[in-house]
């Protein structure tokens, strides 16, 4: 590849080209010890994580779906024995400038597969100072959205992704947009307890709304500030969120990708009026991501 579109001005308009994880070589499932989200944890604890073959059929199932739906799907080149899912927190678009994320030591290996889809040095790193995660960065039309860990006891824990050193380095990059930063609950053993990322908790919607968690989230003026960006607040309870029920995809303003086990929030959006494309992603889901998690979005146009 020699040339690649970049473009995204929010989370809501018609998807272009997206980057899909597909976990096709990821190995046999971490011990309990050595995993690192909740969600993973807890299923690895009971038995019901999820197999490499059936994660590897939902993604590619998903990868499906969105080429039906016009979207030019482009899958990261095959790292043996790297968990190649969440393509989400590899990198970041924002505007016309694909960030290179920062992630845990633990999935740095990740961007080894992204970035051959992209033109040599087409990405702009992070000063050393800064870590962030793609799932903790959410574009509106006026603001960038950043999931920030501002309690200091939760600094060192395994789910505290994005510091709060991210938010000066974006307002230096984008001073036309408002950067702000919203403070999630963090725990490292309980997924009724901890938002991973900022998309585990907040999803704004391309009518106006969000779907939102408000038991995930530290400040409750930073709650009201979402409440003065949206018409509505669609809530979902902390179980809900835990199965990533906010963890949905704009296919374009109207229409989204969800899990068709979401049987109360498809109705709700449905009622809203808009158009949902079911697509199971339970398996995947076991391993702490859904539809935002595992996509990067390189292109949509309004």
């Amino acid at each position: 590849m020699t040339s690649v579109d970049l473009h995204i001005p929010n989370e809501w308009s018609t998807l272009r080209k997206v980057v899909l994880g597909h976990g096709r070589d990821m190995g046999p499932p971490p011990v309990l010890q050595e995993a690192y989200d909740p969600t993973s944890k807890w299923h690895l604890a009971r038995g019901t994580f999820p197999r490499q073959d059936d994660v590897a059929k939902q993604l590619d199932g998903l990868s499906e779906v969105l080429a039906a739906e016009g979207v030019e799907v482009l899958r990261p080149h095959n790292i043996a024995g790297v968990e190649q899912i969440f393509a989400r927190d590899v990198g970041v678009v924002i505007d016309g400038v694909f960030i290179r994320s920062r992630t845990i030591d633990e999935r740095s290996q990740e961007w080894e597969g992204v970035a051959p889809l992209l033109p040599k040095g087409h990405w702009l790193d992070l000063p050393a100072d800064v870590q962030l995660e793609g799932g903790d960065v959410v574009v509106t039309g006026d603001a960038i959205l950043v999931g920030i860990t501002r309690n200091k006891a939760w600094l060192d824990l395994q789910v505290a992704r994005t510091t709060a050193s991210a938010l000066d380095f974006l307002k230096q990059q984008f001073p036309h947009r408002a950067v702000v930063g919203i403070a999630l609950s963090k725990d490292d053993e309980d997924p009724l307890k901890c938002a991973l990322h900022l998309d585990c908790a907040y999803m704004p919607l391309g009518g106006g709304e969000a779907i939102v968690c408000p038991a995930f989230f530290e400040e409750e003026s930073e709650l009201g500030y979402l409440n003065s960006l949206h018409t509505t607040l669609i809530e979902v309870s902390a179980q809900e969120a835990a199965q990533l029920q906010t963890n949905l995809l704009h296919l374009a303003p109207d229409t989204l990708l969800i899990d068709p086990q979401f049987e109360r929030l498809s109705q709700v959006l449905q009622d809203k009026g808009y158009r949902l494309v079911h697509c199971p992603m339970d398996c995947v889901g076991r391993m702490g991501g859904l539809f935002r998690c595992t996509t990067l979005p390189l292109l949509r146009r309004d």
